[in-house]
């Protein structure tokens, strides 16, 4: 039986030096996942999410960060102009995870209009246009210095088995 493939993906540092909280977790986490950085620009996202939907994964996890929140939150939707795309992710799945690990988390329909939105967006649009066999989920986590609960995330994706 072959093993689910699974992304998970954060960002670069931006080109001002800021500390990538989602780059950092994703170097704590081991296991076997594939792991992609995104660019912090709008124009190489587009591309990049192109070369990414081509590996055929079957579930992507996101990451990004949103600097004054305190706990994990799940993102249900991305939005760009008027169109709004929601996530095809289990969400009974992502929260029974984080319960289980006793994870704070907050659920969201409010990405904001960051790299993170647009990369979201983007992945969510070309998945339901090319009608793609793929789940796709982000998790906006605290900034490293607001993240209490980093080594319960850690451990929850190190041991985690999507099925």
């Amino acid at each position: 039986m072959r093993q689910n493939r699974i992304l998970l993906t954060g960002y670069k540092e931006s080109n001002v030096g800021d500390i990538s909280t989602s780059k950092e977790v994703l170097e704590k986490i081991n296991g076997n996942f594939d792991k992609f950085l995104f660019s912090n620009d709008f124009n190489i996202i587009n591309e990049e999410v192109k070369q990414l939907l081509e590996k055929k994964y079957d579930f992507i996890i996101m990451l990004g960060w949103k600097p004054l929140i305190k706990k994990v939150s799940v993102e249900i939707e991305a939005k760009y102009n008027d169109e709004i795309v929601y996530t095809n992710f289990s969400l009974e799945y992502i929260l029974k995870r984080l319960k289980e690990n006793n994870i704070d988390y907050t659920i969201s329909e409010n990405m904001g209009n960051s790299f993170c939105n647009y990369a979201y967006y983007n992945i969510l649009k070309c998945i339901k246009m090319k009608k793609l066999v793929m789940q796709v989920i982000f998790i906006h986590i605290p900034h490293l210095n607001n993240f209490v609960q980093i080594n319960q995330f850690v451990n929850m994706f190190n041991k985690l088995k999507i099925k």
